[in-house]
């Protein structure tokens, strides 16, 4: 994966705990933990720092229960810190709260997804949040304005 990532030029790469081609099953903590850091050595082995963003999917596949999800969302990411993720992203919209826990209490920036539409980047700043990500919602936005745009030709 790392090879053929440095080899179209990308330096960065989401790496989600979801397993797709296994049924969408969600991978053990230790066993993501584990693909991060072969992930991390291979690209430290090919000289190259490639960005590891470690993202889970605990909340928006709403694992277990509710009550501790955070708790292990942080347990699970700091595994991932632990194996070589620069980055990690708890992917899901959470609120003030859930944001100030995992930036106090997770040891790396955290990834937050937003609405380009209506998020503020000043209010994810202020929650301690150092990467922001789009998602699908960016690609909905501009096909909004687009029909907007196009309107008027059909």
């Amino acid at each position: 994966m790392i090879a053929g990532l440095i080899e179209v030029g990308a330096v960065g790469l989401n790496i989600e705990d979801t397993v797709h081609s296994e049924g969408g099953r969600l991978r053990e903590a230790q066993e993501h933990a584990d693909f991060v850091g072969g992930l991390r050595r291979a690209a430290d082995a090919a000289g190259v720092h490639i960005v590891v963003n470690a993202r889970t999917d605990l909340f928006i596949k709403q694992v277990g229960d509710e009550s501790d999800r955070v708790e292990r969302a942080i347990a699970r990411l700091k595994l991932a810190a632990e194996a070589g993720a620069d980055s990690l992203y708890p992917v899901g919209f959470h609120s003030d709260e859930v944001y100030q826990r995992l930036t106090s209490e997770l040891p790396l920036p955290v990834n937050a997804i937003a609405d380009p539409v209506r998020g503020e980047k000043a209010s994810y700043a202020s929650l301690g949040v150092g990467r922001v990500s789009f998602g699908p919602l960016l690609q909905a936005a501009l096909a909004v304005r687009a029909n907007q745009l196009l309107a008027r030709w059909i």
